[in-house]
């Protein structure tokens, strides 16, 4: 039995337009396999956006891959990765069965 380990990646990023970058980075990380854990979104002055979104990723896969990933759209001005540490955890069906 194989143990398929995963660990939380923050991603913070400044979006130029709140709806199209949403829409995009969920897109993306759906499209990528990620699992979503949460999202806020908080506006800023002149139409812009905050996002920062916590996935759930292979444990293999590094932050700054993630980060450049999902910052492939114009509606992204800027986005961030960094992995918590500290959360690495089993797959849900592994834990479960615990």
């Amino acid at each position: 039995m194989s143990v398929d380990l995963m660990r939380e990646i923050v991603v913070e990023a400044v979006l130029n337009d709140p709806y199209d970058g949403a829409i995009r980075l969920l897109g993306d990380a759906q499209r990528f396999g990620f699992e979503l854990q949460s999202l806020m979104l908080t506006a800023r002055s002149a139409g812009m956006a905050s996002a920062t979104i916590t996935l759930r990723v292979p444990s293999s896969v590094e932050a700054h891959l993630v980060a450049a990933r999902l910052s492939r759209h114009p509606a992204l001005q800027r986005v961030d990765a960094c992995a918590d540490a500290g959360k690495i955890v089993l797959n849900h069906t592994q834990a479960a069965a615990a």
